[in-house]
């Protein structure tokens, strides 16, 4: 197994979300999630968030969160932001299945990022 040394870690978290959602509800779910993404991409410690959607099976989202903390950090602090509530309200009903979160850290000098990725996007 590699030692953190080998990995160099950047001391920023990566959260993977997958979240299903009833394909019918796709443009309610994504008019409940616009008003928390902003509120977390305006939030001093994200520093990337991007949503995607599944080509092959409908109402599958994605989203990749980047944030300077930790895994306690995210669910001690950020986790119980309360912008989260209203979103969460709106769009349990929308879910099939359980959202699955998966938490990593990102490793130094193995992200790559041109500038057809950063078209259409929101940047500071």
């Amino acid at each position: 197994m590699p030692s953190e040394e080998m990995l160099n870690p950047t001391g920023q978290l990566a959260l993977h979300v997958t979240l299903r959602i009833d394909a019918s509800q796709i443009p309610s779910f994504l008019a409940a999630l616009r008003p928390v993404w902003e509120s977390c991409i305006h939030e001093p410690e994200c520093v990337f968030f991007d949503v995607s959607h599944s080509l092959t099976e409908p109402g599958t989202f994605r989203f990749v969160e980047v944030w300077k903390g930790d895994q306690k950090w995210f669910e001690d602090v950020q986790a119980k932001k309360e912008y989260y509530a209203p979103y969460l309200e709106m769009t349990k009903p929308m879910w099939v299945g359980q959202r699955e979160l998966v938490f990593t850290e990102r490793v130094e000098g193995w992200s790559y990022a041109n500038e057809a990725y950063l078209e259409r996007t929101i940047r500071e």
